[in-house]
């Protein structure tokens, strides 16, 4: 199946190169563009030029649609989920971050009070 083929080293993929490393047709890129708002291509001179990361998310939505049979709304908010959950805080440091915030309000509260005084 080519959406198991090797994703190159580049910078950037043509539509026709990125089509063809998904396994769909180019259309079906410039569909998902529409319906997945966080997917934008650069554009130079009327071409759309995709990067790697967009070639790995359309993988994903066809892994969703085809494979896994999600409807569009469904991959959707499979994806912002994924996409979200990517960007949270481990557990671990999440406690590490509270007690900094705590400490930095603390010294907030001191440089106020010595501020006051003199």
């Amino acid at each position: 199946m080519a959406s198991t083929e090797e994703i190159p080293d580049k910078l950037y993929f043509r539509i026709g190169e990125a089509s063809r490393l998904v396994g769909v047709k180019p259309h079906v890129l410039r569909y998902w563009e529409k319906e997945f708002a966080f997917i934008k291509p650069e554009k130079h001179s009327g071409q759309r030029l995709y990067r790697r990361r967009e070639v790995e998310l359309f993988r994903r939505i066809r892994q969703l649609l085809h494979e896994e049979r999600y409807t569009i709304e469904g991959t959707r908010k499979r994806l912002q989920e994924e996409l979200f959950s990517a960007t949270k805080t481990p557990p671990d440091m999440r406690g590490c971050l509270l007690e900094l915030k705590s400490k930095l309000l603390d010294l907030q509260t001191m440089i106020r009070t010595q501020y006051r005084r003199g």
